[in-house]
């Protein structure tokens, strides 16, 4: 009952979900958890929003009221949002954008790293990011454009670069936990690996009984959005994925 209550109210918010606490406020704990393809992302009492040019700023800490903050033009083909220790890593149709968060919730600029032009969620630790790219029906992917996961050493924030790079097959959204990687590959289904080591990263899992766009871990509970439902898997013994829910959604 409380598991699919937790799936229940998530549908509330779900690309992007809160909680604020003035205290802390980049702290990881009150960072929205959102899928990989979400648009936008709640840390501490701020709100950011990206579109296909700009990432946008909101101060929230005051209830019922939204103060827009700053407007930050970054280019071309924004696709994804994803937060973590006091960054915003942006997904782009042509790489990946890093943003430090400053005091007052202003974004400001750290680095980018640069690929080739394809449809590219982003997830990250505090060691490596995390991108697939996707080529195979991806209208804006361009000439040399491949599906592939690629391995991002991001120790140093300030000049991140490709570790290891493996071949998909039209790879979506991603998610992140430990060093457990949950992918979604569409129609082919989910697929989960241990990346412990960047070098050799093992597949543990795939699981081909439903479409897989997005997922959200939330601490031995995932969440895979499909085109048509969601499905909550138990992951918490990782050997043993089993389904506990479906919603349908859409027509």
């Amino acid at each position: 009952m409380a598991r699919n209550l937790i799936t229940a109210l998530l549908l509330t918010a779900l690309w992007s979900c809160a909680e604020s606490d003035s205290e802390a406020a980049f702290s990881d704990s009150n960072t929205g958890t959102g899928g990989s393809l979400a648009r936008f992302t709640i840390v501490g009492d701020y709100l950011y929003t990206v579109d296909n040019t700009t990432l946008n700023s909101f101060d929230i800490s005051a209830a019922g009221e939204i103060k827009p903050r700053e407007s930050i033009l970054v280019g071309e083909g924004v696709e994804t949002i994803f937060p973590l220790s006091g960054f915003l890593f942006l997904g782009t149709r042509s790489g990946m954008l890093i943003y430090r968060i400053q005091q007052g919730g202003v974004p400001q600029f750290v680095s980018n790293y640069q690929h080739v032009v394809s449809c590219d969620p982003v997830v990250a630790n505090n060691e490596y990011a995390y991108v697939t790219l996707r080529a195979s029906d991806c209208r804006e992917a361009g000439p040399g454009a491949a599906d592939l996961l690629e391995i991002i050493d991001i120790s140093n924030i300030t000049n991140p670069h490709v570790v290891a790079s493996y071949g998909m097959d039209s790879p979506f959204g991603l998610g992140l936990d430990g060093q457990t990687l949950f992918l979604c590959e569409g129609a082919g289904g989910l697929k989960v690996f241990d990346v412990a080591n960047p070098q050799n990263i093992q597949l543990l899992h795939h699981l081909t009984n439903f479409n897989a766009i997005d997922v959200i871990p939330l601490d031995g509970l995932l969440l895979v959005i499909g085109p048509d439902r969601i499905v909550q898997l138990d992951y918490t013994n990782i050997d043993d994925i089993r389904v506990i829910s479906e919603i349908s959604i859409g027509v």
